[in-house]
């Protein structure tokens, strides 16, 4: 059942809307991870162009080596010499939405020559959970994926110098984006390379060309991975187990829950559909005994997806959140092989509206919860204007899913406010002491060892733990860094009870004076004495 192409560009477009209009509708985007990656963006830019560098300098080094994760912060900090803070972030993030849902649109168009609402489907995985926690790299890596598949399906086709460029550019790209899709999408173009040409010649010799192309364009990133990965291998060691709470999450979806359990159902829901559209997709497949299709390798490339998800640990090569990662690239390459394998009809259109009317729904949602994110925001970075330049301040979250004006939890599902504080150094400089990127190595800047407060004032868990804990005088006796400024967000009194923090919270209020409170009492703003 054919469907208008004017009726689905409309939808298409509708979709882009709303994408852009939750993107742009707060003054803040909120995401965990967001607010960090533009206040190391921030600095980056403020060296390059010799701005409080010797500031910065005491504080920060450059790291010597590009790596994966990278690309935000250039994006960034470039787009920095043009607009300032947010908007520049807001500008990164609508540029992952229009890579995101052209990409995936124009793969899924290829693989659905029917011309079905199919398409539609894309916009309830443009914000997942991950991207909530503002992980962008992975997401924009994802959004290039998308294209890496597509150029290398035109290679298959037909072999072109400037496709082969082009599919070299993007594997690069998609490399320094973030190096789980990298994986992910050259083994997708290895399955997809055996799959198509099988299909087609059922000779080895074509298979022996493209095979050897495809290892000469991802080579030289193949090469740099295992650089990357030698040096991260300490953490995240590969043991072969299933974990239990992975198939209790495996019906949840939980890739697509990104802030409130509001969310909770209508992501079962899709997944429970998506699912069953699967099963009836491969049952009509194994109905046609078709053989071998070109497109068979997205189902290779779900089967690796799933592997990884049961089996790998959720923290692998220094990075964190691999589970949820290879759960969202089974979901996507799952809408792929739906979009070759089942037939156009009803089923397939019906589909690919729902998920759209879902979308919109979560989008709601979503949106409802970041207008009450903002003005949480909006009430923390109030104390900025009590803050001198030059300083070094210590935030202390005690409620990093957010507090409305009620004591609720504004983001049950993602700690959105775990570095809001970082805002507050977009328009003067200042060191915020919960830069933990800076405490990785796989960011462009990272702490000089001195001065580390993740060496040197974490104790009995971390500034950033619920409570949080550190020594004040230790780090000071240590490093000879005066922290002139605490920010306390959602201060909880019960938190006193904790042993460690009552020491940390005699220190603070023996040596800082309270100065600004915010008028819902949500914020404290304390000074060195």
């Amino acid at each position: 059942m054919p469907t208008s192409g004017k009726i689905t560009n409309f939808l298409l477009y509708a979709g882009y809307a709303l994408c852009l209009l939750q993107i742009w509708l707060p003054d803040y985007y909120l995401t965990g991870d967001g607010p960090c990656h533009l206040y190391n963006a921030q600095i980056l830019h403020d060296i390059l162009s010799g701005n409080n560098r010797d500031f910065y300098s005491r504080f920060f080094d450059i790291v010597g080596r590009p790596n994966p994760n990278w690309m935000s912060h250039l994006l960034l900090a470039g787009l920095l010499y043009v607009v300032k803070g947010v908007v520049a972030e807001k500008i990164l993030l609508t540029g992952y939405v229009i890579l995101f849902v052209s990409g995936f649109s124009r793969l899924l168009k290829r693989l659905d020559a029917d011309n079905s609402y199919w398409q539609l489907v894309v916009f309830a995985f443009v914000f997942h959970y991950v991207l909530a926690k503002g992980f962008y790299n992975f997401s924009i890596s994802v959004a290039l994926l998308f294209w890496m598949i597509d150029w290398w399906l035109r290679v298959l086709d037909k072999i072109s110098y400037g496709s082969v460029i082009a599919f070299f550019i993007v594997v690069c790209l998609t490399f320094f984006a973030h190096p789980v899709a990298f994986v992910f999408g050259a083994f997708c173009c290895a399955a997809l390379t055996v799959s198509a040409l099988w299909n087609k010649q059922h000779t080895m010799m074509p298979l022996l060309k493209y095979s050897g192309l495809l290892i000469g364009c991802i080579l030289p990133c193949s090469l740099f991975m295992i650089w990357f990965a030698a040096d991260e291998a300490h953490e995240g060691t590969v043991v072969l187990h299933v974990a239990k709470y992975k198939v209790l999450e495996f019906a949840d979806f939980n890739c697509l829950v990104n802030l409130t359990v509001t969310e909770v159902w209508p992501v079962r829901l899709l997944w429970l559909v998506l699912v069953v559209g699967f099963i009836y997709a491969l049952i009509i497949r194994m109905k046609s005994n078709a053989g071998l299709h070109k497109y068979d390798g997205f189902l290779a490339a779900m089967l690796f997806a799933g592997f990884l998800y049961f089996f790998f640990p959720d923290k692998l090569f220094g990075g964190s959140l691999f589970v949820v990662r290879a759960q969202y690239l089974w979901g996507l390459f799952m809408v792929c092989a739906i979009g070759y394998m089942l037939p156009a009809g009803w089923v397939k259109n019906g589909i690919g509206l729902l998920f759209l009317v879902c979308f919109i729904g979560l989008s709601v949602v979503r949106m409802a919860c970041l207008k009450e994110a903002n003005a949480g925001l909006k009430d923390l970075l109030s104390a900025r204007q009590y803050i001198k330049p030059n300083s070094v301040v210590l935030p202390l979250d005690f409620a990093p899913g957010g507090l409305d004006m009620k004591g609720n939890i504004i983001a049950d599902r993602n700690w959105i406010f775990s570095h809001a504080a970082q805002y507050m150094a977009l328009n003067q400089p200042l060191i915020m002491m919960d830069n933990y990127e800076a405490n990785t190595g796989y960011f462009p800047l990272i702490w000089k060892g001195g001065v580390n407060p993740y060496l040197h004032l974490c104790q009995h868990g971390s500034i950033e733990h619920n409570p949080p804990f550190g020594n004040i005088t230790d780090y000071k006796s240590k490093t000879g860094v005066t922290i002139d400024c605490i920010v306390m967000w959602c201060h909880d009194s019960a938190a006193q009870y904790d042993t460690h923090f009552d020491r940390f919270y005699s220190e603070i209020r023996n040596d800082y004076n309270l100065i600004y409170t915010s008028a819902n009492r949500r914020v404290k703003l304390l000074v060195h004495k």
